[in-house]
């Protein structure tokens, strides 16, 4: 039979583990920036409203799976500070620079929180909006020009 680890052990590994969730949820936070630059970058040079609606799609889609992976991520890094907490990793020094510093408002949460939970939730958001609209926009000009090849230019005929 194995022998628990003593607490030294588990502080360690717990560390180990929040350094890698950081380290996972850095990467997948840059990697929605760029995708989300991709599509801002992208709308100057798509001129045909089907393009340009079909990048919005599948880039809003993107980014929707790359917001739930970061939240997800963030809500595990969430988890291993508290552990950390709980078992006494985290010393009193950080203790008190983690719960005074890098605060957007004081008195609120810290900046982790909106990497890991505000900015993507915000952008995703507008990305919906602007598929919406597109999506209306590209359904509207479809009635359009399906009204005037069937009743106007008929008239135009007769």
């Amino acid at each position: 039979m194995e022998n628990p680890p003593n607490n030294r052990e588990k502080i360690n590994d717990l560390r180990e583990e929040r350094n890698h969730i950081e380290g996972l949820l850095n990467q997948r936070f840059n990697f929605f920036v760029v995708i989300f630059g991709f599509i801002v970058a992208a709308i100057p040079f798509l001129m045909n409203l089907k393009l340009l609606t079909i990048v919005f799609l599948m880039g809003t889609f993107i980014e929707f799976i790359l917001a739930l992976s970061i939240a997800r991520a963030q809500r595990r890094l969430d988890i291993s500070v508290e552990m950390l907490k709980e078992e006494g990793g985290i010393t009193e020094t950080i203790k008190q620079r983690a719960d005074k510093g890098c605060r957007l408002i004081p008195g609120r949460r810290s900046v982790r929180r909106w990497i890991g939970y505000g900015i993507p939730f915000i952008i995703t958001t507008i990305l919906i909006f602007f598929c919406i609209v597109l999506i209306y926009s590209f359904w509207d000009s479809c009635i359009y020009e399906w009204i005037y090849k069937e009743f106007l230019s008929v008239r135009v005929n007769n």
